[in-house]
């Protein structure tokens, strides 16, 4: 048996702005666990040791950048500091292009892994068709490998989908599941529509490095990673054995920047910031134009149609956007591109679950200052606004009014701390440390840990459907392996395989 008290050892690779607003305090803020190390670029420095401060229990690795291999000095390095100090869990927050190098070297070493969404995506993914398909085989690699480590050692791959985590999301799928297993009715029809509210300048499209498209790909790597597997959760919630799909056909549209760039031209730009923008913008509209020919998407929309029997039983309407409204009003850019910059969230949810129920979810923020303390703002345009609707048919509405609604606070635990003046999502991303830590330390079983490696394949599979179906103009079909009639079926096995045409 483990003691719960004694303290683990965990690594942080990745010290960015998303690890430093959540990775490093949720550490923190637990008492059993140690941050043995943090690994970073030396471009890095400055900003990584700031954030660490006076912390001198943590080692600072600096390192240079590499491409796809984990550079054999580093490797030999790391493996001997995990045997030295004896380290039982990895954080992966690097940029994804390397999340395959760092997981499989954590999964030759017998570690957990707690990693950053998406498990990982390809340069070039918008115009290279071998890497767009690729990532499916990355996923398959490392579930391969996964599952043998676990011939030898237990341990978890959790991948920090954090959605799984908010009760309002489980609530949804709680009613999702209730119906079906009321109705027989499985989800028809799901739209969704997440937009990051961010306004990047030409320039910065260039330029910058955090959830960048100068490496080809964009914004569904980014978050839109989240909403892939949040549509499959609320699949997943109303599986039927017998109605399972075991074809998903995806075709998509992407808005690059060169589109962006005739919405918005350099003559706008100086109308809207004055003669100053060109001080800060020094490319002509063609030099923008054959720079970013091959940049990552900054808008999508995407039809995910599910079949069965080769008959469309389902399809989901994905709409994702970081053009959409922002609070930007400055000409340079800000130094928080995470939660600072003008950046605003909008996100909505359709459920359709045949005649018999239809849910709405609206998460809408009206400004860009999260972290001013103004209570919990759950009003429409708050920070925390988070609203779901309910409508049931008659038949299993049993007499209550149309349509239920229900508040992020009407199902929390207020005792929990998740209700307070902080960024909901923020709480719930502690949250997923906080669990990771716990199957570290034993107080959980590993079948309690939630968003693990096995129930990935169906996200990643969109992921790589939209990149393949922009670049072929076509649809990108996907099989999945159907289990004889007489097996028991689990939703995640059942999606633990695929074989792609495209």
């Amino acid at each position: 048996m483990k003691n719960h008290e004694e303290k683990i050892h965990v690594i942080l690779i990745g010290c960015g702005p998303h690890a430093r607003r959540v990775y490093l305090p949720a550490l923190r803020t637990l008492k059993n666990v140690n941050l043995a190390l943090v690994i970073d670029l030396e471009s890095e420095q400055s900003v990584v040791q700031h954030a660490l401060g006076n912390d001198h229990d943590t080692a600072l690795w600096l390192i240079q950048p590499f491409n796809s291999q984990l550079p054999p000095e580093l490797s030999t390095r790391l493996s001997q500091f995990v045997r030295e100090k004896q380290i039982k869990g990895v954080i992966i927050a690097t940029e994804p292009l390397v999340h395959r190098a760092y997981a499989e070297w954590a999964l030759a070493n017998s570690l957990s892994i707690l990693m950053d969404k998406p498990i990982t995506t390809r340069v070039n993914v918008t115009s290279n068709i071998e890497n767009a398909k690729g990532i499916v085989d990355d996923y398959q690699t490392l579930y391969a490998a996964y599952q043998e480590l676990q011939r030898k050692a237990e341990t978890v791959f959790m991948v920090n989908s954090h959605r799984r985590f908010h009760k309002g999301f489980q609530f949804v799928k709680e009613q999702i599941h209730e119906v079906a297993m009321r109705t027989n009715c499985p989800v028809n029809f799901i739209q969704a529509y997440h937009s990051d509210g961010q306004w990047r300048l030409p320039n910065e499209i260039i330029s910058q490095k955090y959830h960048p498209y100068c490496f080809g790909y964009g914004k569904a790597s980014h978050s839109g990673y989240h909403i892939f597997d949040t549509i499959y959760q609320f699949y997943k919630a109303s599986a039927l054995r017998e109605k399972l799909a075991d074809e998903m056909e995806v075709i998509s549209s992407f808005i690059k920047p060169n589109g962006f760039f005739t919405q918005l031209n350099e003559h706008d730009y100086r109308n809207i910031f004055g003669d100053a923008y060109k001080q800060e913008n020094t490319w002509t509209e063609e030099q923008l134009r054959e720079t970013c020919k091959d940049f990552g998407e900054i808008d999508l929309s995407a039809i995910i149609a599910l079949k069965k029997y080769g008959n469309v039983i389902a399809n989901f309407n994905v709409n994702l956007v970081h053009n959409g409204f922002a609070g930007r009003t400055w000409l340079k850019p800000g130094k928080d591109l995470y939660k600072g910059n003008g950046r605003i969230k909008h996100e909505s949810y359709h459920i359709q679950q045949g005649p018999f129920q239809s849910i709405q979810i609206h998460a809408y923020q009206a400004y860009d200052k999260h972290d001013q303390n103004n209570g919990k703002e759950e009003f429409l345009g708050g920070k925390n606004h988070f609203d779901i609707y309910v409508f049931r048919n008659p038949f299993i509405a049993e007499g209550s009014p149309q349509p239920a609604v229900y508040k992020y606070s009407d199902l929390a635990d207020s005792h929990t701390g998740e209700t307070d003046a902080a960024i909901t999502m923020e709480k719930v991303k502690f949250t997923v440390v906080a669990q990771f830590v716990d199957y570290l330390t034993g107080k959980i079983t590993k079948k309690e840990v939630v968003s693990q490696i096995e129930d990935h394949l169906m996200p990643v599979t969109m992921m790589s459907g939209v990149y393949c179906s922009n670049i072929t103009k076509q649809r990108a079909y996907y099989g999945f392996n159907v289990p004889a009639a007489e097996q028991e079926v689990d939703i995640c096995s059942y999606y633990g395989s695929s074989d792609a045409i495209v």
